[in-house]
């Protein structure tokens, strides 16, 4: 589905997602973002570039919106809202654990109403499956997936898909609470929406909550290591950069393995986690705490990924942005 007709379903799903359909029906968003029919399978979604080409974006995860006590930090939580909104992005990517807990829909209601403004600005935002988002369901997902369907419509009845950005990235968002063996559904469409990127695809960005590679204090999730395994064989010959964005890990993360980054962007609101910074960690960082999100800045042959940093405890005279850690793909 293409043209004018795929832009206003994109654009009405995007504002559904936040609560406000109409208004963004009524506005020019619908020449930006398009979807192919679900029926063919997982959904493909675009985002187009600006005239010139350039095109930012945003991506984070562990938000946590909730109105429980203890479990996030609601002020930087809406503090980071805002800023993005501020950005003006032409999309915003959010690596899982949305919401506190995925059985109650007041939780999908707090992010509706703190995300708001994303609505207002006619901002898409494109999720992945967290562990969160089943918390209270662990005998049936179906009550979860219910409320995560309800919120992303246009997703159903599916648990992965892909976002073309430009012409020249995709990104590849997945559940990595389902299986990621070889041979598994969500496996068999990974690699194929890999291998049959074209060669106008220069950047490849998965998105997932597990993150594959990660400080090796924390538990694994399940196999998302199966990716790293899976790039760590196929990234050299592959004619896209690759990039891989995790979360769960409430901080940040950047590592360089076999010539792939990983990240771990879990700075969205959650109650925060340490990380040792050991191991081949190449932001070194010293702050303990990393309320963030990610710019990804695409131009030409670049991708520019900017880490900006909110200080919770800044004093209220200071600026409590920072932008501690960058660094820059180069296209094949």
């Amino acid at each position: 589905m293409r043209g004018s007709r795929a832009g206003l379903l994109l654009a009405a799903a995007a504002l559904a997602v936040l609560g406000e359909a109409s208004a963004c029906i009524a506005g020019d968003a619908g020449d930006q973002h398009s979807a192919q029919p679900a029926a063919e399978g997982p959904p493909e979604f675009h985002v187009a570039a600006n005239a010139d080409g350039a095109i930012t974006f945003l991506a984070y995860g562990d938000t946590r919106f909730t109105g429980r006590e203890g479990v996030a930090n609601p002020d930087a939580r809406r503090a980071l809202v805002h800023r993005m909104t501020a950005e003006r992005p032409a999309a915003i990517f959010i690596g899982g654990d949305l919401v506190y807990q995925g059985s109650d829909g007041a939780d999908y209601e707090t992010y509706r109403h703190e995300t708001a403004e994303w609505a207002d600005a006619a901002i898409p935002v494109y999720p992945a499956l967290g562990n969160h988002e089943f918390r209270g369901c662990d005998a049936d997902a179906a009550p979860c997936l219910a409320n995560w369907w309800s919120t992303f419509e246009p997703l159903r009845p599916f648990r992965w898909y892909s976002v073309t950005v430009g012409t020249s990235t995709r990104v590849l968002l997945l559940d990595s609470d389902s299986e990621l063996k070889p041979g598994s559904p969500q496996r068999l469409w990974f690699e194929r929406e890999v291998q049959s990127a074209g060669p106008n695809i220069k950047f490849l960005i998965v998105a997932l909550h597990y993150p594959p590679v990660r400080d090796p204090i924390f538990p694994r999730g399940k196999n998302e290591a199966e990716i790293a395994s899976y790039f760590s064989a196929h990234a050299r010959a592959l004619r896209a950069r690759v990039l891989v964005i995790g979360s769960h890990v409430h901080n940040y993360e950047r590592f360089r393995k076999n010539g792939v980054m990983y990240l771990v962007s879990g700075g969205g609101g959650a109650k925060p986690h340490p990380v040792l910074r050991l191991f081949g960690e190449l932001s070194h960082l010293h702050t303990t705490v990393n309320y963030h999100y990610l710019r990804l800045t695409l131009a030409g042959n670049r991708l520019d990924c900017v880490m900006v940093r909110f200080d919770a405890g800044a004093p209220a005279s200071g600026d409590p942005w920072t932008e501690p850690d960058r660094f820059t793909l180069v296209s094949r």
